[in-house]
C-alpha cells in the first residue's frame, strides 16, 4: 500500500456531498454550527473549506515537528487545543483560493460531528465502499507498506495522521490500482456538483499529494476517458508532478 497524501482531500470533498445527499449537513452551513467552540465568522462554510477560501493558514500555530508534523493532533488535541483558536488564526481571505490543509482537518471534524462517525468509518461507508474500492486503509499493517531508508540504512517512519482529523487531509493509503481506480470514479461522481475538490484545469481535474518520502499525483480528463497516474518513493516533493508533466506532454 502506498500514501495518496493530499490526494485523500477529494475523498473528503466527496464525503460532504454524500453527507449532504443524506440530510446530515448543508455546504452553505456555517462551520460554527457544527463546531461552536471554534468562533469562526458565519462566512466560514463547509463549501469554503472544501474550495479553501476560508482564510485559515495551512497549518496551524505551533506545529513544530518537522519528522512527525501531524502526530500530536489527535482528535482529542485537536479539539482541545486548535479549535478554540480557529477564530484567531483564521485571516480574512484573498481573492484566489489559498490552500489549507488546516482546513480540510477542520473539515474532517465537522464531517465527523454531522455524520456520527470516524472519518474513516464515513468515507468507508459513503464512499469507498460503493466505488467498490477495498485495498484502502488509514493504518496498513506494516507488511503492507514500503520501507523507505535513509542514508544510514535505518527505515523511515511516515507521518502519523490517522490518530486525528489530518486523516482527512491526507491520511489515505491504498494500491497503486486503488488510487488510479478511484480517481476517475471520484470525478465522475462528482461531476455534477463541479467536482470539489479537485483542481481544475480546463478539461481537467487533478490533484497531488506529498508526504515524508512519498509523492502522487492523479489527472483525470472526463472527456477523453484519460487517467495518468504517478507514485514515487524517497523523491524530493514535486518529482511526481514533474514526471506526470513529462507524461501528459507525449
Amino acid at each position: 500500500m502506498l500514501e495518496w497524501g493530499s490526494i485523500t482531500k477529494t475523498v473528503t470533498a466527496a464525503l460532504a456531498l454524500r453527507l449532504e445527499a443524506a440530510g446530515a449537513l448543508c455546504r452553505t452551513d456555517a462551520v460554527v454550527t457544527h463546531l461552536p467552540e471554534s468562533g469562526l465568522p458565519a462566512s466560514v462554510t463547509v463549501s469554503s473549506l472544501i474550495a479553501h477560501t476560508s482564510g485559515l493558514p495551512r497549518v496551524p500555530a505551533g506545529i513544530d515537528d518537522v519528522f512527525d508534523p501531524y502526530a500530536k493532533y489527535t482528535t482529542e488535541a485537536f479539539d482541545r487545543d486548535v479549535v478554540p483558536t480557529l477564530g484567531q488564526q483564521r485571516q480574512q481571505p484573498k481573492p484566489l483560493p489559498e490552500y489549507s490543509n488546516l482546513g480540510y482537518a477542520v473539515l474532517t471534524r465537522v464531517l465527523e460531528t454531522a455524520g456520527g462517525g470516524s472519518w474513516w468509518q464515513l468515507a468507508s461507508e459513503h464512499v469507498l465502499k460503493p466505488l467498490g474500492l477495498d485495498d484502502v486503509a488509514v493504518d496498513p499493517p506494516q507488511e503492507r507498506r514500503p520501507v523507505v531508508r535513509g542514508w544510514n540504512g535505518e527505515p523511515r517512519v511516515p507521518w502519523t495522521m490517522h490518530t486525528g482529523p489530518f486523516v482527512g487531509a491526507g491520511g489515505l493509503w491504498g494500491t497503486f490500482d486503488a488510487l488510479e481506480r478511484c480517481a476517475p470514479a471520484l470525478v465522475r461522481k462528482t461531476a455534477d456538483a463541479g467536482s470539489p475538490g479537485w483542481q481544475v484545469q480546463g478539461a481537467v481535474r487533478w490533484h497531488n499529494g506529498h508526504v515524508r518520502d512519498s509523492g502522487a499525483f492523479v489527472a483525470v480528463r472526463p472527456d477523453a476517458e484519460r487517467v495518468v497516474t504517478v507514485h514515487t518513493l524517497g523523491r524530493r516533493a514535486g518529482t511526481a508532478d514533474r514526471v506526470a508533466r513529462r507524461i501528459t506532454t507525449r
